[in-house]
């Protein structure tokens, strides 16, 4: 009987354990990840929520979940690079007048004194700022050229979509020079800021 019992309760465990909810992907430039909302669980699925999200005027979730990750942060970092500069002037301008000005900022919303937490502060900001640059070049290209959607929509629909060593592409006969291609990172696909390349000429 304490056998049997035993052996009940162990697969109860197990069952709760396999009940638990897949833990959400940490949240990325202040946009928190809803894989379960927004499925990213194969290429297609990930395309059909990159146009859903496109659809919705939902940028930052795009650019910041469903795009390749390493893309995203490489075009960050060279913008935040070039904004630091003014960055960091802003900020030491506000830190004066706030330290000179003590009541008209509460304390935990004050550009901080300490240097290390000042230079986090400028980091953080330009970083913030680089995004927001990505955003916004990302919103234009998509709305000068309404055929690059419709072609994706195509490639939904009905596109050959082909996957092989966690990376994917998707093709259709109709769509001449929009392949697009994914990769896979852990249990979630990206599109991939990559073309297809053209076929060497004959000299």
């Amino acid at each position: 009987m304490r056998t049997a019992l035993a052996g009940v309760v162990l697969l109860s465990i197990g069952a709760l354990v396999h009940a638990q909810p897949a833990k959400e992907p940490d949240p990325r430039y202040g946009v928190t990840a809803r894989v379960r909302l927004y499925p990213q669980a194969t290429p297609k699925g990930t395309l059909r929520t990159a146009l859903e999200r496109v659809d919705a005027g939902d940028y930052s979730y795009f650019v910041a979940h469903l795009l390749d990750p390493k893309f995203v942060d490489e075009v960050v970092t060279d913008r935040a690079s070039a904004l630091e500069a003014a960055t960091e002037r802003e900020l030491a301008q506000l830190r004066d007048f706030q330290r000179a000005n003590p009541n008209t900022v509460v304390e935990e919303n004050r550009v901080p004194l300490d240097p290390k937490e000042f230079r986090a502060a400028v980091t953080a900001k330009a970083r913030n700022l680089g995004f927001k640059q990505l955003l916004k070049d990302i919103e234009a290209k998509l709305k000068e050229d309404p055929q690059a959607q419709k072609d994706m929509r195509k490639l939904l629909r009905d596109g050959a979509f082909a996957e092989a060593d966690g990376t994917a592409t998707a093709s259709h006969a109709d769509v001449k020079g929009r392949t697009l291609y994914f990769k896979k990172i852990g249990e979630r696909w990206f599109i991939e800021n990559k073309q297809a390349e053209e076929p060497k000429k004959e000299p």
